[in-house]
């Protein structure tokens, strides 16, 4: 896709994310990974140096941060990261970004294992977290026999 296809579809999602985060809609963390997911689109077709290439790449990780996408958002950074070109400033934004995803993923894991002792001394905290996550993306209760 071009810059012309993903421009429109990248200020939709983020309108969309917007207004089902500011209503509490269920549907608000999965919007704001199509936002990542498009500003990741962006960010392939410009390079580091590049303004637009900077902002998309900004907002490829925040908006997986407000996915609630903490590993992938730590993806992005190292992915982006390993790219040449980057200035500085973006360098910094990057890690700050970085930071504050590996920081949401501890907090994650201490808030599991406080809530679930038992399971989480019995089947690691990485079992306990991959569990939770795919239930949650299930999207529906547990099926009911």
């Amino acid at each position: 896709m071009d810059k012309a296809t993903l421009y429109p579809l990248v200020t939709e999602a983020i309108r969309r994310a917007e207004v089902l985060d500011e209503i509490g809609a269920p549907g608000a963390r999965l919007a704001y990974l199509d936002v990542s997911l498009l500003e990741e689109r962006i960010a392939s077709l410009f390079p580091p140096s590049n303004a637009e290439g900077a902002i998309a790449r900004r907002g490829a990780i925040s908006a997986a941060i407000a996915a609630h996408e903490f590993q992938r958002a730590k993806e992005l950074v190292a992915k982006f990261m390993s790219e040449n070109g980057a200035s500085v400033s973006i360098r910094a934004d990057l890690t700050k970004l970085g930071r504050q995803a590996a920081s949401f993923i501890k907090s994650e894991e201490r808030s599991m294992a406080t809530r679930y002792p038992r399971v989480s001394a019995k089947y690691g905290i990485e079992e306990l977290l991959r569990f939770s996550r795919q239930f949650y993306d299930q999207g529906s209760p547990l099926p009911i026999y």
